[in-house]
């Protein structure tokens, strides 16, 4: 692939929240564009990583490129250089009279107040897996889209498959058009996924390492999502099948996955600035959780399903 040259380009208008590193809106072949860069990786982060910055860009270019051959509505990501540093172009996605409503905001505005599953009152930011899905079906605002409960366990599904730990309330939306229409925002906000903040020497001791490498996929992993004040693990939740639309949302999106996991990997291997470290890394944990969590958890859900139709026949 090509990288893109973002040297030169002004700072346009255009500005943007969010905590999660350095970014800048600029105008880039007639289109609008939030710049994102790398971190600084301070030094307690960093304990014995050696890197200087997050390879945060890059993993929201291999985030967003793996959501739109899995068949989502994304942003579009364009890898390329500034000013010495790698950078990736996020798409604005918003358009004339278009305003983006974050879930973190929409989930503060309920009255009465949902209780999560310790029975506490949460803000926006609370991420208690129950409080959120009970917002997602009982907010008004939220009544007239049908899809949403099918796009968070969509969201949940793929975020795992990739590694994501940070699908907070902020990282994904609703779309409120200007004739008061809405829709669900393109998914965006992927930098966090696949180890962003690792340095090819820790890579290398988990390759290296099958217990480690089962650990780091799926053993040991946690996601942004609580329960009863504990950090979840998504693989636990889904191979426990405990909600519906989540398993429904492993049946449907394991086939595609397995699909596309030779162009997932020629994505990885096709991207110059990457070692060949990183890229046997990234496409070997995505493989790993496929192998050793997804297809074993789809034919468990397809021979269950067999079960119940031969029992009533």
């Amino acid at each position: 692939m090509e990288m893109a040259d973002f040297n030169g380009y002004e700072q346009n208008q255009r500005m943007y929240g969010g905590t999660a590193g350095r970014k800048m809106g600029i105008s880039y072949n007639g289109k609008d564009y939030i710049l994102k860069f790398p971190g600084n990786l301070r030094d307690q982060e960093m304990k014995n990583i050696r890197l200087s910055y997050s390879n945060s860009p890059v993993c929201e270019y291999i985030g967003s490129q793996i959501y739109g051959l899995l068949g989502f509505s994304v942003h579009e990501t364009i890898l390329g250089e500034r000013n010495g540093k790698i950078v990736v172009a996020c798409g604005d996605f918003l358009e004339n009279g278009e305003k983006l409503y974050e879930f973190d905001k929409i989930k503060v505005t309920f009255e009465p107040h949902i209780l999560d599953s310790n029975g506490n009152e949460t803000n926006g930011v609370g991420v208690d897996l129950y409080e959120i899905l009970m917002t997602i079906q009982e907010h008004p605002f939220l009544k007239d889209i049908s899809e949403i409960r099918e796009h968070f366990w969509n969201m949940f599904v793929i975020d795992a498959l990739l590694g994501n730990p940070d699908r907070n309330n902020s990282n994904w939306g609703i779309i409120l058009n200007a004739d008061g229409s809405k829709r669900i925002a393109p998914v965006y906000d992927n930098g966090n996924c696949l180890n962003c903040k690792w340095d090819e020497e820790k890579m290398l001791e988990v390759l290296s390492d099958e217990r480690k490498l089962e650990t780091e996929s799926y053993k040991g992993r946690r996601c942004i999502f609580e329960l009863e004040g504990k950090k979840i693990n998504p693989y636990h939740v889904m191979e426990g099948m405990e909600y519906p639309e989540c398993t429904e949302a492993v049946e449907r999106l394991v086939p595609i996955m397995g699909d596309s996991l030779s162009k997932i990997r020629g994505l990885i291997w096709d991207i110059p600035v990457l070692s060949e470290v990183q890229k046997k890394f990234y496409h070997t944990v995505i493989e790993y959780r496929y192998d050793k969590v997804f297809l074993p958890l789809y034919q468990k859900i397809i021979g269950r399903k067999k079960g119940c139709e031969a029992e009533e026949v």
